[in-house]
């Protein structure tokens, strides 16, 4: 029998976790876009505005903002698992579980802050500010009108994206990836 050597792969666990949640819910917003009835991209068109973006470049801003919030949110999840004993993900349960945790965490700590200390107030300035028969204008209208449902959507977004993250930090780590000769 010879000896096995080969090249150690470590995989960087919370960017892979970050982005592979962030990529799994994109879908889920352009499909809440369509139910609420609002243009393809309107809420990630809305966080860019927020952040004083003009409109058109505004949803390119909003959706880059949106995957770099996941990688960071994904590398911290994954090294706090890694460094607190009690969280750390030893199975896909665990992993899910915490990953749901962790969305959560994020739901309160980071959406509801910036739902109501700068996208409310942003939506209620467009509302004041813009003409009336403008498409910000009704975009900002039924993103005012719809605040209840997105407050409870974006829970279940927040979880489902936990969800995810949790189940793909434990693939991350699962095992060493070896490639052999």
């Amino acid at each position: 029998m010879g000896s096995t050597s080969g090249i150690v792969i470590k995989r960087p666990s919370g960017i892979i976790a970050g982005l592979t949640a962030a990529w799994a819910i994109f879908g889920l917003f352009l499909a809440l876009d369509q139910e609420m009835g609002l243009e393809p991209g309107a809420l990630f068109r809305m966080v860019g505005i927020a952040f004083g973006v003009d409109p058109p470049n505004a949803v390119y801003i909003g959706f880059l903002l949106y995957m770099i919030t996941a990688v960071i949110i994904g590398i911290i999840y994954s090294g706090i698992c890694k460094r607190v004993k009690v969280l750390y993900i030893n199975s896909v349960l665990k992993g899910v579980g915490t990953g749901i945790l962790a969305g959560i965490v994020v739901w309160g700590v980071l959406f509801l802050p910036i739902n109501y200390l700068i996208m409310q107030p942003t939506l209620q300035k467009m509302l004041i500010e813009s003409d009336p028969s403008s498409s910000q204008y009704s975009m900002a209208k039924k993103l005012m009108e719809l605040s209840n449902t997105i407050f409870w959507g974006s829970l279940s977004l927040h979880i489902v994206f936990g969800g995810v993250m949790g189940f793909c930090a434990r693939l991350a780590v699962a095992e060493t990836s070896v490639i052999h000769d």
